[in-house]
């Protein structure tokens, strides 16, 4: 019986000294790291075409000084996959000769394009399509209005009808030509 309380001693001393060695950390004084951190940089989705030629989400960072997130989108989209994404992706989108100008409405986004950029074809209208709808839909002070889920028509047989979502339309213009798409051509719509 005399075991335990003498075992207990030596543990309680044994942990003192390794309390008091501190293990070999040396003490130091406030070390500056700079400022804390706040949140996530913002990310935002462009589409580009994979080899199979189906659209493919590729995050980007959003540009600090981008005061607008769907017009971002849309210029790193017309920028193209970087280097190394060039391996498997690609982009069916012209080189554009000069800046485009965005608009964005609740749930409308025009893309204005410079003259000598001829109409886009159906799947560089989807990387667009995609690219400014899936940022709008992400965008909490530029997005769509949330609809409550209440049926949207009578209960049948237990089983409702969910009321419609809205979607984002992207209409494309130049010089001469325009075009539309709705998000319902956007993978995962």
């Amino acid at each position: 019986m005399r075991r335990a309380p003498r075992t207990a001693a030596t543990a309680a001393l044994t942990g003192a000294l390794l309390t008091l060695a501190g293990c070999g950390v040396p003490t130091s004084g406030v070390i500056d790291a700079g400022a804390p951190a706040f949140g996530v940089p913002a990310r935002i989705m462009v589409y580009f075409v994979a080899a199979d030629g189906l659209l493919r989400p590729v995050p980007r960072r959003t540009p600090d000084e981008a005061a607008d997130p769907v017009t971002a989108a849309v210029r790193l989209l017309l920028a193209g996959p970087d280097r190394s994404e060039a391996r498997t992706l690609t982009t069916s989108l012209p080189a554009v000769p000069g800046p485009v100008a965005v608009s964005v409405g609740r749930d409308v986004v025009s893309v204005r394009f410079p003259a000598g950029v001829g109409r886009l074809d159906n799947l560089a209208m989807e990387q667009l399509t995609c690219t400014a709808a899936d940022t709008l839909s992400r965008s909490p002070d530029l997005a769509l209005p949330s609809y409550p889920a209440t049926p949207a028509g009578p209960v049948a047989g237990g089983v409702s009808t969910p009321a419609p979502q809205p979607h984002i339309s992207v209409r494309a213009e130049g010089e001469g030509w325009a075009t539309a798409r709705s998000d319902t051509v956007c993978p995962g719509t």
